[in-house]
């Protein structure tokens, strides 16, 4: 009750610091780890990126499904310290799925170099690895990090679920070459700059809420002019 009650109250100058269930903080953890990266990047000297998504096969409970990707995430971090593998910036990630069942704890990685090694590692944990090469540019990484870094709308209740079932694990990790101070949690960041993103309509909460409230609208008409198309026709 005391988290839920943090998280309610949570406003600028006044943080509840839970960004798995916390819109507003996951946000602004989403900005902060994204500037360290951003001021750590330089194009690495490889024509070979991926981006790989790791989901566990497990369908147990939440703890089992974290447990099976984080026996992964241990093993790539042991890789690494020995210099068996390349760079990599790395997100756990549990989100859930109306369709699916229930929580899916994954792995989504940026790797720098030849993914073979971490497919077969991967495998050996009978994890699902799926994977896409990417073109080395910096539109492209950092579109993949801003991506990986979202904010997961879980829900109060769940996200509070997650944050127990991690037991304080770190969901980012990152070679060292992606090092950087960490940043304190703020509401801007007035010198990151999203030009690599291109242009896109900036809309306002009230015009979000407008198209919304026209969706459901046309969806009310649209059922009512196809059950009187169904009438019309039997009275025919």
């Amino acid at each position: 009750m005391k988290n839920l009650q943090r998280i309610i109250e949570c406003r600028k100058g006044k943080r509840c610091n839970s960004p798995l269930s916390c819109r507003s903080c996951g946000e602004s953890w989403r900005r902060g780890k994204f500037k360290q990266f951003v001021n750590t990047y330089n194009t690495l000297p490889t024509d070979i990126i991926s981006y790989l998504v790791i989901t566990s096969n497990s369908l147990n409970t939440l703890e089992k499904g974290i447990k099976d990707i984080y026996s992964l995430v241990n093993d790539i971090r042991e890789l690494k310290k020995r210099d068996k593998i390349s760079d990599f910036f790395l997100k756990v990630e549990i989100s859930f799925g109306r369709k699916s069942l229930g929580y899916n704890p994954h792995i989504n990685i940026l790797f720098f170099g030849d993914i073979g090694t971490i497919k077969t590692l991967a495998e050996n944990h009978n994890l699902t690895v799926w994977s896409r090469l990417k073109d080395n540019n910096e539109q492209t990484v950092k579109s993949i990090i801003w991506y990986m870094l979202k904010y997961n709308n879980l829900g109060i209740e769940k996200g509070e679920a997650v944050r127990i079932a991690l037991r304080k694990r770190t969901t980012l990790m990152h070679s060292k070459r992606f090092n950087h101070k960490t940043i304190s949690y703020v509401d801007e960041y007035i010198d990151l700059d999203f030009g690599w993103m291109g242009v896109y309509p900036i809309r306002s909460k009230a015009e979000i809420a407008l198209r919304s409230e026209i969706r459901d609208d046309r969806a009310v008409l649209s059922k009512k002019l196809r059950d009187f198309i169904k009438l019309d026709t039997f009275n025919t």
